[in-house]
């Protein structure tokens, strides 16, 4: 089975390969065709890439994603062992706790996108001697 997946897979994208094109002939819009003339030859994505992760904001962003995700993985693949550690034959509620703290991050997800757009505190322009203070 997985040898048909990766015939299938590997046909797909040699398929990509031949037949996508970088870009059509003809711009599909005017806005695009402006685009193409002020595109720069020297922009490379290499260099955009660079460019992001100088940005502070955009690594300090990056840094507390992982941090959180991090968390997150590490707390639900140990979550089981470490209920069923203190209390044996209790996995059904080591699935309640899971789902409760998917819940909640859905929650909180939801109540701080609704906070940040009424607050309009993501606008908020702190660099890092803010967060040291």
């Amino acid at each position: 089975m997985f040898y048909i997946i990766g015939g299938v897979a590997t046909l797909l994208f040699i398929l990509v390969i031949i037949v996508f094109k970088e870009k059509p002939k003809h711009p599909p819009s005017r806005a695009q065709s402006l685009s193409y003339a002020l595109a720069s030859p020297d922009a490379s994505y290499l260099s955009s890439i660079v460019r992001l992760f100088r940005n502070l904001n955009f690594v300090l962003l990056v840094i507390t994603y992982g941090l959180n995700a991090g968390a997150f993985y590490a707390l639900s693949t140990l979550l089981n062992r470490m209920v069923i550690l203190h209390y044996p034959g209790e996995e059904v509620n080591a699935g309640r706790i899971g789902l409760t703290i998917v819940i909640a991050g859905m929650l909180g997800a939801v109540i701080s996108g609704i906070w940040l757009d009424r607050s309009k505190t993501y606008k908020n322009q702190c660099h890092l001697n803010c967060l040291i203070q």
